[in-house]
C-alpha cells in the first residue's frame, strides 16, 4: 500500500518513498517506524474502539475544511475560532502550520518548544493527570466564553500572553461581581508594573511620581534648612529640652516623610487597583483591535498585547539608581 497521501501523525510530515513505515494494527494508521518507537504506541490510541478513521484526520485524505480543530494532544475536536483547546488547554496549532508539517510543543502560555512528538506539556514539572493538562491556560473557562462585553476568554488570553491562568480567573471573578484579588506583583513593583503591562500612561505617571518624589526627599534632606531643623530637634532632646514635633517650626522637616508616605499610598492603590484597571484596560483594547478588523486576529492580539519588559526594565532601574544615590549622597 502506497501511503505518499498521508502524514505521519507525529511528525506531520508526507510519506514520501523508501520510508520505514509501520501501521497501526488497531485503525490501520501509518507512522514512520522512528515516530511510532518514540511514541511507543499509535498517536490515535486513545481513540481505538470509538467509530474512527484516520484518514478523516488533518493527516489522511479527507478534507482540510472540517468544521472544527482536533486538538494535538488530547484529538477533541474545537470549533475553528477557538485558540485552546477547550479539553485540555492546550494552544491550538494553526491549520497552515500543520499543513506546513511544523509540530511544536507548546509551554506556557502558548510558546512554542522543540518537541518532536509535539506532546502538551503545560508545567515546568511534566504533564498533569491523564489528558488534563496541570497548567490551564483558560483557567477551567470556555474558550468561547465571554469574560467582558464582545470579548471572549480564548481573545483574552491572547491579549493577556504572559500568566493568563491568574488574570483570567481574576477577570472572572470581576465580570461575576465577586471580587478581584490583591495583585502583590503591582504593589511591590508599582513603579513599573503598569508600564510592563504595557499601560503605558498610567504606567508612566506612576513611575515619575515614584522617581521624583524619591529625588524631592533626597534634595529635602540635602538642604541646610532641614539640616538645621533636623540638628535644633536632636540637639534639643539630647539636652533633655522639651520638643513639640508637630509645631509649625518643624513642619518642614516632616516632609521626607509625607513623600515616603505618598510613595506606600501609591504601592497600595496599586495592589487594591491593579487588576480591576487591566481588566478594563484589555477589554478596551480588545474591543478597538477587533472593531478595526485585522485579518488576523489571533496574531494582532499578540503583537499588540503582552507585556513591554524592555519599558518597564529601564524605568526600574532608573528608581534604582536614584535611589541608591540619593540614599549615599544623604550619608556623604
Amino acid at each position: 500500500m502506497e501511503f505518499n497521501e498521508y502524514k505521519c501523525p507525529v511528525c506531520s510530515k508526507n510519506f514520501t518513498d523508501g520510508d520505514d513505515v509501520v501501521v497501526c494494527p488497531e485503525c490501520g494508521a501509518p507512522h514512520h517506524r522512528e515516530c511510532y518507537e518514540n511514541t511507543g504506541h499509535c498517536f490515535y490510541e486513545d481513540r481505538h474502539g470509538e467509530d474512527f478513521s484516520f484518514e478523516n484526520t488533518d493527516t489522511g485524505s479527507g478534507s482540510e475544511d472540517e468544521e472544527y480543530l482536533e486538538c494535538r494532544n488530547c484529538h477533541f475536536h474545537n470549533e475553528k475560532t477557538a485558540f485552546y483547546c477547550n479539553r485540555c488547554g492546550a494552544p491550538l496549532i494553526d491549520v497552515n502550520d500543520q499543513a506546513q508539517g511544523s509540530q511544536q510543543n507548546y509551554g506556557f502560555n502558548g510558546q512554542a518548544q522543540n518537541n518532536p512528538q509535539g506532546n502538551f506539556q503545560g508545567t515546568p514539572f511534566g504533564f498533569g493527570v491523564g489528558n488534563m493538562s496541570a497548567f490551564d491556560p483558560l483557567a477551567g473557562m470556555n474558550a468561547e466564553e465571554e469574560i467582558a462585553e464582545n470579548v471572549k476568554v480564548s481573545e483574552a488570553a491572547k491579549y493577556i500572553g504572559k500568566n493568563t491562568q491568574y488574570f483570567l480567573a481574576v477577570f472572572k471573578r470581576i465580570r461575576d461581581k465577586t471580587g478581584a484579588r490583591f495583585n502583590f506583583s503591582a504593589m511591590v513593583f508599582a513603579e513599573v508594573y503598569f508600564l510592563y503591562r504595557k499601560m503605558t500612561v498610567l504606567g508612566i505617571v506612576l513611575s515619575l511620581v515614584m522617581i521624583s518624589s524619591t529625588v524631592a526627599s533626597t534634595a529635602v534632606m540635602m538642604s541646610p534648612d532641614w539640616i538645621n531643623q533636623y540638628n535644633s530637634v536632636l540637639s534639643s532632646m539630647q539636652s533633655g529640652v522639651s520638643v513639640s514635633f508637630f509645631s509649625e517650626e518643624f513642619s518642614f522637616m516632616y516632609l521626607p516623610l509625607a513623600l515616603q508616605v505618598l510613595r506606600l499610598l501609591i504601592r497600595i492603590f496599586s495592589g487594591l487597583f491593579a487588576n480591576r484597571l487591566y481588566y478594563s484596560h484589555c477589554a478596551k483594547k480588545i474591543s478597538q483591535i477587533k472593531s478595526e478588523n485585522p485579518d488576523d486576529l489571533s496574531k494582532t492580539l499578540e503583537q499588540k498585547g503582552g507585556v513591554n519588559l524592555p519599558l518597564a526594565a529601564s524605568f526600574f532601574a532608573a528608581s534604582i539608581i536614584i535611589s541608591y544615590l540619593g540614599n549615599f549622597l544623604t550619608l556623604y
